[in-house]
């Protein structure tokens, strides 16, 4: 079963490519722990490998700055340190630790808080570099913030998350021009463009693991996610790793039905795909209601034939005037 998305014809069930609003989720958190987790792996090698490309290219531009480096170069390394330090808390939230509760690592927390102090050595030598940090540090800080809220509200029975809102932040425009090609062998320019990507990474990652709980309670805002799905299960791209041995559920909506289902899923396997710097999850589906089953067969059947008859009219189509 674990194969079931690669047998090509020799599958117990049709399966067919199709959009369908779900949410995977784990069925029993982890909540004998620090603080209540659901144990998803975050960092996985698509998000680990986009991390490390953008944290080397922006040491390769630090390296080549000429002026002002020796006041520079700790400054990035500070917002580098930083950024790797939220990408660490959320690795322990998925656990199911505090970081409040460890007292180290709860310093190295407020330390980064502070890095404000590092950045304004820049203002009076490099006034223009400054801003840029400056508009960084909003960004980092606020996600901080919004972390340290949940650590500090958070039990072993409940995680407090936040609604997710699109937000955008000044340096995301300040940073857009960066990718034109009259800024591309600038070492300054560039070491900025690389040092907001990093930032970047990890704020979106803490964002990622907001919304999984976030989720949980708010099925009007399931995303619409493209799958290859049959009655058997499915795969599809997230930006995240499900682990084994943890019992999951899916709750699916068909918005042309009006119908709504909760299944029992086993995550079967995954595979980082590059292309997609992304990650393919695949499950298998276990109904406790066979009218579930029964309905998901028929939808899909119901969709091979609307794409067969589609492809039938097309050629038709080509063969009778395709060539006139």
């Amino acid at each position: 079963m674990a194969f079931w998305f690669e047998k090509n014809d020799f599958r117990r069930f049709r399966r067919i490519d199709m959009s369908v609003k779900l949410f995977v989720t784990p069925t029993a958190p982890i909540v004998d722990m620090d603080i209540h987790a659901l144990g998803i792996d975050y960092f996985p090698n698509s998000v680990n490998k986009k991390i490390r490309q953008n944290h080397q290219r922006l040491l390769h531009w630090v390296n080549h700055i000429q002026e002002q480096k020796e006041i520079l170069q700790p400054v990035f390394l500070q917002v580098i340190d930083s950024a790797e330090m939220l990408g660490e808390a959320v690795k322990q939230v998925s656990l199911g630790k505090n970081p409040l509760l460890d007292e180290a690592f709860a310093k190295k927390i407020m330390s980064s808080l502070k890095m404000i102090g590092r950045i304004k050595s820049l203002e009076e030598p490099a006034p223009k570099t400054f801003q840029y940090f400056s508009e960084v540090e909003k960004k980092l800080t606020h996600f901080y913030r919004l972390l340290l809220l949940s650590l500090h509200k958070s039990t072993p029975k409940t995680y407090h998350y936040f609604e997710p809102v699109t937000q955008t932040f000044k340096i995301d425009e300040m940073t857009k021009k960066f990718s034109q090609p009259a800024f591309q062998k600038i070492p300054l320019v560039q070491s900025i463009n690389y040092m907001h990507k990093l930032v970047d990474d990890f704020c979106t990652v803490f964002q990622e693991m907001n919304q999984d709980y976030y989720l949980r309670e708010h099925p009007e805002a399931w995303r619409v996610h493209d799958v290859t799905i049959s009655a058997g299960g499915f795969s599809a791209l997230f930006p995240k790793r499900y682990l084994p041995g943890k019992q999951l559920t899916t709750y699916m909506y068909f918005q042309n039905h009006g119908r709504a289902m909760n299944v029992h899923t086993t995550f079967a396997r995954c595979q980082t795909k590059p292309d997609k710097m992304s990650e393919l999850n695949a499950f298998y589906f276990e109904f406790p209601e066979p009218q579930d089953q029964q309905f998901l067969e028929l939808e899909i059947e119901r969709l091979q034939i609307e794409k067969t008859v589609e492809h039938c009219m097309t050629s038709q189509w080509l063969a009778n005037f395709g060539g006139r």
